[in-house]
């Protein structure tokens, strides 16, 4: 997760290259030691530091020129203790291979370098222990808050956590935790990509896509079903294997459907590495899209737009709803420095539709058997 350097008194020395050639034991600079250089008390290098108005500003900027030089940095723990707010912010994810999460992590980084915040990133794998030790981790830490992906399952003791710092959830919903959330409409965007392919003639349409016990593996698959309801589509007539996340279960439920009779004529993913591992199988397989099977895709990412002949799939709104998650908790935090009771307030619910990129990936429905031209190699 972090990990924290070894702090001495009020401060810690973090040298600028050419002041290692020493091979001396590195001294921490202080507070005093700037004093000294500049011949000042040390109230006045604090409140220099500190931005007083007290302070000239010509004073002030000579200060902090002096402190760079001599490589000083404020020791963090001593500053909350005399009431500093933290400039730690967590965002708790369940993996960073997902290209969804590694764009929100860029956008929450851009937003909060803007108003003086670093973020720390916390994986969590899916296990509930493993997001329990982060999140306690970076609360011991003093974080102002968090943006949180959860588990399905989060621990009692992360709910308490949380729930004693601003945060706000992202893309998922925690029956257990009354936050701030904003997320993808994730009912609506199924039901979009289904009906495309519906209307291309295609009914034997499967879903592959992530847990039922997350929020959006249960709207993503609800959304597939209700448009293929309102088709007129049996229950019985729905292929769906859900119930894993990423490529590995994406490409075995590939091999899967490639094994039922009739086999489907249409694929609709739900998520972005199931996105992935979905041409991965078919690619394996040797399945021709869209001459073989049409191929809805889910997440507008760099990787699949690189995939020839063009992925027909949902673009996801992903930078716009980080970059408005992460303003509301900087606002959460200001609120909570002022004394604000923010649980007086109903939670903020934000949600963000999608949009259907039509490319060569899907194509009308051909009946089974009938042979198609090949593509010149």
């Amino acid at each position: 997760m972090l990990s924290f350097a070894h702090l001495v008194g009020d401060t810690v020395c973090c040298p600028k290259p050419g002041i290692r050639d020493s091979p001396a034991l590195i001294h921490m600079v202080t507070i005093k030691d700037i004093a000294q250089r500049l011949g000042v008390s040390a109230s006045t290098i604090t409140r220099a530091l500190a931005d007083s108005p007290r302070i000239s500003t010509s004073l002030r900027s000579r200060v902090k020129q002096v402190a760079d030089e001599m490589g000083y940095v404020a020791h963090a723990p001593a500053r909350i203790m005399r009431g500093h707010r933290s400039s730690l912010l967590g965002l708790v994810v369940p993996d960073i291979q997902n290209e969804f999460y590694s764009t929100v992590a860029k956008a929450m980084s851009d937003c909060c370098k803007e108003a003086g915040m670093h973020v720390a990133l916390l994986v969590t794998d899916e296990d509930p222990e493993v997001e329990l030790r982060q999140v306690r981790g970076l609360a011991s830490a003093q974080a102002a808050g968090f943006v949180v992906v959860a588990t399905a399952q989060p621990k009692p003791e992360t709910i308490a956590l949380l729930g004693r710092v601003p945060h706000v959830e992202l893309v998922r919903k925690s029956p257990r935790l009354n936050s701030d959330w904003f997320g993808i409409d994730d009912a609506g965007g199924l039901h979009l990509a289904t009906r495309h392919l519906l209307s291309l003639g295609h009914r034997r349409i499967a879903y592959i896509g992530g847990s039922p016990g997350l929020s959006t593996g249960a709207a993503r698959r609800q959304g597939y079903m209700n448009a293929m309801r309102e088709a007129g589509l049996r229950p019985e007539d729905m292929i769906v294997d859900a119930g894993g996340n990423g490529e590995r279960h994406a490409r075995d439920a590939v091999r899967r459907l490639m094994q039922t009779q009739p086999r489907p004529t249409a694929v609709v993913s739900g998520g972005s590495r199931t996105t992935i591992g979905i041409l991965q199988g078919l690619q394996g397989a040797g399945v021709r899209v869209p001459e073989e099977l049409s191929v809805v895709g889910f997440n507008d990412s760099e990787s699949t737009g690189l995939w020839s002949p063009g992925l027909t799939t949902l673009a996801l709104p992903v930078r716009e709803i980080a970059l408005s998650c992460s303003a509301l908790l900087l606002r959460r935090i200001r609120e909570s420095g002022q004394d604000a009771n923010p649980s007086l307030d109903p939670p903020y619910r934000a949600t963000y539709a999608t949009s259907l990129i039509t490319r060569a990936s899907t194509a009308p429905v051909r009946e089974q058997g009938t042979s198609a031209r090949r593509r010149p190699s």
